[in-house]
């Protein structure tokens, strides 16, 4: 643990400087975590992007089984196949939890910054309680840095992720770290569509209107 805080307290200079971005005590304590949560942001989403890169092989593997899986139970259930759909869905099941927990871990990369950010506030600002120019109702009129530091992270992980995605370069990191082939999953909407050569509106059996017979009289 003492290695880690002289870590940190070697990168204070980094760390401190967007808090001294204003004179304002409350500015530049916000300016200050909205820098440090940028930096999470993005330094985590390089390296999740990075492990996709070079676990993609991996990662293609288990997505292609799943959607592969998937879509042959969903084509057993359209030819009412209940013995092919309970042992093709049972393998679906196994593809999705190796692709689901694949994907969980490089998620846990995209966030592991957050927690020596907050390692570094608990230096800086641990055990301070910071006193709110007005009372909340359940909180008082003093909170601590983690009452600021979370919503201010997850806000800018989600505007961070709607902006970048539309500047053609991060296109290009996302198709950098793509990974499995284009093949997608069939919804199970499908199923509810008529066959081909079937009529859609018109079921098996229903009898054409009465202006279709022959001897329907002619008004």
């Amino acid at each position: 643990m003492e290695t880690l805080r002289n870590i940190l307290l070697m990168m204070d200079p980094l760390f401190i400087w967007g808090f001294r971005l204003f004179d304002h005590p409350w500015g530049g304590f916000m300016a200050g975590l909205a820098v440090l949560s940028l930096l999470c942001v993005v330094t985590g989403d390089f390296t999740s992007h990075l492990a996709r890169r070079l676990n993609r092989k991996v990662y293609g593997k288990y997505r292609d089984e799943m959607v592969r899986q998937h879509n042959l139970s969903v084509e057993a259930l359209k030819h009412s196949d209940k013995d092919a759909y309970k042992a093709v869905n049972r393998q679906a099941h196994e593809a999705f939890g190796k692709y689901f927990f694949s994907q969980a871990g490089a998620f846990t990369l995209s966030i592991w910054p957050l927690p020596f950010a907050m390692a570094w506030l608990d230096i800086r600002f641990g055990g301070i309680p910071i006193t709110l120019p007005f009372s909340v109702p359940g909180v008082g009129d003093s909170v601590f840095y983690p009452f600021f530091f979370f919503p201010i992270y997850i806000a800018l992980r989600i505007l961070y992720g709607r902006i970048m995605c539309r500047f053609p370069f991060y296109q290009r990191i996302l198709g950098w770290s793509k990974h499995g082939n284009d093949t997608q999953m069939v919804p199970f909407m499908d199923l509810l569509k008529p066959s081909a050569g079937e009529s859609p509106g018109k079921a098996e059996g229903d009898l054409p209107p009465a202006s279709e017979h022959k001897d329907a009289p002619r008004t």
